[in-house]
């Protein structure tokens, strides 16, 4: 039992320094990625396994060696009271009392070795259980600061991204706003170029309203008399008749 719980403890423990041990030794929490918290986190799943059995094999080993140490110190108080009572026992007695003394201390010499290695598989498996329980609280103590710089990484981005989107929508926004601003100052334009146009082309009517009047003949000229009173208000002479022009000729 003693051979083989030192060769298992031994090789064990060889196998957690070679291993899980040195991960968690270049396990760096500060940059740590989501797939090393994992290996990690399945590092610790089975230390702590291994811790459960160490554990239960240290209690046993405890047990045991409390045991045989107990069964030991009955058999040395008992090899007490014998040699007292051999001491004060008649020859016969005595000899009898000797006798069965002699058969006990033979049984205690061989449980000496016993003892101690029962001693010695419980002090190792408690320093096997120890090492895996300093290993799980470094293993455990490491995940929880990465996960926990991981997660506040995970919020970080994830408050970026909605800032990031808040911003780009707003971006939007006013990009709209200032499409609106340009269609209503070009809205702008054209009704100041629709007025100016209009008030040429009202001008234009004017003046062709003006020159109509003009070219047209006045109503007013179509009746002799006023005509003649008009050229008679110009100081205008009368118009001759055929006649009278024919006359002034002859003179």
């Amino acid at each position: 039992m003693f051979g083989f719980l030192k060769q298992y403890v031994s090789k064990k423990t060889e196998d957690v320094q070679a291993g899980f041990l040195r991960l968690i030794v270049e396990f760096d929490p500060e940059s740590a990625s989501e797939a090393e918290i994992g290996e990690l986190d399945e590092v610790l799943t089975k230390l702590t396994r291994q811790m459960v059995d160490a554990k239960a094999a240290w209690d046993k080993e405890q047990r045991e060696a409390e045991e045989i140490r107990k069964a030991y110190g009955l058999r040395v108080g008992a090899a007490e009271r014998l040699q007292t009572q051999m001491e004060t026992a008649d020859p016969e007695q005595k000899e009898r009392i000797g006798a069965s003394l002699e058969k006990l201390v033979g049984e205690l010499e061989k449980m000496v070795p016993e003892v101690e290695r029962e001693e010695g598989e419980a002090v190792e498996a408690k320093t096997y259980y120890d090492e895996l329980n300093g290993a799980v609280k470094t293993a455990a103590e490491r995940l929880k600061t990465a996960r926990a710089r991981l997660t506040e990484a995970k919020r970080r981005m994830d408050t970026a991204k909605i800032r990031a989107e808040r911003a780009e929508q707003q971006e939007e926004r006013t990009k709209a706003l200032a499409g609106i601003k340009q269609q209503a100052d070009k809205l702008g334009t054209a009704f100041d170029a629709m007025t100016k146009r209009a008030e040429e082309l009202e001008a234009q009517t004017k003046v062709h309203q003006e020159k109509t009047k003009l070219l047209s003949a006045s109503k007013e000229e179509d009746d002799p008399l006023i005509a003649q009173a008009l050229r008679d208000a110009a100081g205008t002479p009368p118009e001759k008749s055929l006649s009278e022009r024919l006359a002034a000729l002859k003179k």
